[in-house]
């Protein structure tokens, strides 16, 4: 009982002491902030509808693709394209003419003036050349395999300019100079125990026909040890000597190479980044106007006044996109820099430096879509069909650079397509544009309107789940402040009703007191005043039953 007694009176104390004013100050608060989740989860459901009809859907992607297709083909072109368009030459028109460079020439005389001097040294075998034995200034790396070099072509390097740095232009001896002709010292040296053996034997059967000429036997001697010392100058060749040469060569030639390279690549970005960025920000530009100029014709009231409000409102709208352009221009730059990594596969296929770029353009959107913090809640279906989307959108400009080129090549057969137009190509080309972005883009349009379809279906049925826990979670709160509220009152009605008992224990015990100082006084009393007390104890007695019934 006792036990219970205790159990009670704490529980009515903890009751007692518990704030039930602020706890229920914040339910109110978690309330109200449920209501106005529930109000913008609302505004959101309605927001969430079916993308806009099929035709507009099908004018916008068409209008996307062309304006996205003329700033693809003005930037197509790889550095190696270029250099091949602006230098047509080929490998024998260029070969004669790197021999007689001045270059090439003063250091011919300078190598003569050394041979005089008893300093000049075979670069392949070691040995000084003599005065009086013939020597030739070897290219290392020879003219035609820089002609050849790619990256050359991408760094805006003459083929004369490479091959006659001074690392690459070496003294050698005739005889080995002819035997190497245009191979890398690579190749030159692979397989050198055959190569040797095939060229005794070639020594062999040129002596035998020496001996078997008409010639005198000292003609015969002396041709003999020519061709003697001209094996023996092929045989001398140093592994390690050519090597090293080759790699000072080569070290030297690709530094240039890739110096300038980057700075070219650079440049290119650069520039295609300005150019796709321009060429962006003009058709949403446009693309504003016109709409302007539709809402303006849909007007009650077509005054100057609100042409003019209708084309600041466009104007306005234009700059609040401003950095889709921006993005665009940094997947042209990113493009640009891809495709010249890959230039010398890209620049075989004419439109794949166009491919390359509307791949990088997806893959940001995508990664871009991905990082948005806002989409991190997003069910993983919206999310997949979202990149379907952005996938779907690359497809489709794909899909519009082939067609564009076929319809490009169907168009120049007829006559004055041919005629070529500032910064775009021919008319043929221009026109092949607009009608492969037309058929590309209606066909993208049919599928993207699905998927925005798929996607709003998606999206509303999770705003509806969301609004159905929010409401849920109004109702959990609106118990719990109910819950609440009753407990206050019962602590409030314990609480008054414990104070009322405290004061009432109060007045009895004042009252105890009182009755115990007027008995304890009886000996000091008379007799008449104790007949007195004694009549009125009755009356106190009474009193005192009364309190007690009161309490």
């Amino acid at each position: 009982m006792n036990e219970n007694a205790n159990q009670n009176k704490e529980l009515e104390e903890l009751e007692a002491d518990f704030d039930f004013g602020s706890i229920e100050e914040y339910f109110s608060k978690q309330l109200e902030d449920s209501f106005s989740d529930l109000s913008l989860l609302e505004e959101d459901r309605k927001n969430i509808a079916n993308p806009d009809s099929l035709g507009k859907t099908m004018l916008d992607e068409v209008w996307k693709q062309f304006g996205n297709q003329i700033g693809l083909d003005i930037t197509n072109e790889t550095l190696i394209q270029q250099y091949d368009r602006e230098h047509p030459e080929t490998y024998d028109d260029i070969k004669n003419k790197i021999l007689k460079d001045e270059s090439y020439t003063k250091t011919r005389e300078q190598m003569k003036s050394d041979q005089m001097d008893g300093t000049l040294v075979d670069t392949y075998t070691g040995k000084t050349i003599k005065p009086g034995e013939k020597f030739d200034v070897d290219h290392v790396v020879s003219r035609k395999e820089i002609f050849e070099n790619q990256r050359r072509k991408q760094a805006a390097l003459s083929t004369g300019e490479l091959a006659n740095k001074e690392e690459n232009k070496q003294a050698t001896n005739d005889s080995l100079n002819r035997s190497k002709k245009e191979k890398s010292v690579n190749d030159y040296l692979d397989g050198r125990e055959l190569r040797e053996a095939d060229l005794i034997k070639q020594n062999e059967r040129a002596n035998k026909k020496v001996d078997e000429s008409n010639q005198s036997d000292v003609e015969k001697r002396l041709q003999k040890e020519k061709n003697d010392k001209a094996l023996q100058n092929k045989l001398d060749a140093d592994d390690e000597l050519m090597h090293q040469a080759d790699n000072n060569a080569r070290k030297a030639i690709n530094k240039d190479i890739r110096s300038k390279a980057v700075k070219e690549v650079g440049k290119k970005a650069g520039k295609d980044a300005l150019k796709a960025a321009a060429i962006s920000a003009l058709f949403s530009l446009l693309k504003e106007i016109m709409n302007g100029f539709v809402r303006f014709l849909k007007s009650k009231s077509k005054t100057f006044s609100t042409f003019l409000l209708e084309m600041k409102e466009a104007i306005k709208s234009f700059f609040s996109k401003i950095m889709n352009v921006v993005q665009t221009g940094v997947s042209a730059l990113v493009g640009t820099i891809v495709s010249e990594i890959f230039g010398p596969i890209v620049s075989v296929f004419k439109k794949l430096a166009s491919f390359i770029k509307q791949g990088v353009s997806s893959f940001i959107d995508a990664i871009n879509y991905l990082k948005d913090k806002n989409n991190n809640n997003k069910p993983f279906s919206v999310k997949v069909a979202q990149v379907g989307k952005i996938v779907t959108a690359g497809l489709t400009a794909g899909s519009a650079i082939v067609l564009g080129e076929i319809f490009e090549k169907l168009l120049l057969t007829v006559p004055g397509m041919q005629i070529t137009l500032p910064f775009l190509g021919t008319l043929a080309n221009l026109i092949g544009l607009f009608l492969g972005s037309l058929v590309s883009g209606l066909i993208g349009a049919i599928v993207l309107n699905f998927i925005d379809n798929f996607i709003a279906k998606k999206l509303r049925n999770e705003t509806t789940k969301e609004i159905i826990e929010k409401q849920n979670k109004v109702v959990n709160i609106q118990q719990l402040q109910k819950f609440v509220a009753e407990k206050k009152v019962e602590t409030s009605k314990a609480n008054f009703s414990r104070e009322v008992t405290e004061r009432h224990g109060l007045v009895k015990k004042q009252m105890e007191d009182a009755l115990e100082t007027v008995f304890s006084s009886t000996d000091s009393k008379t007799a008449d005043d104790t007949i007195i007390i004694t009549e009125n104890s009755d009356d106190f007695s009474q009193m005192q039953k009364d309190l007690e019934g009161l309490l």
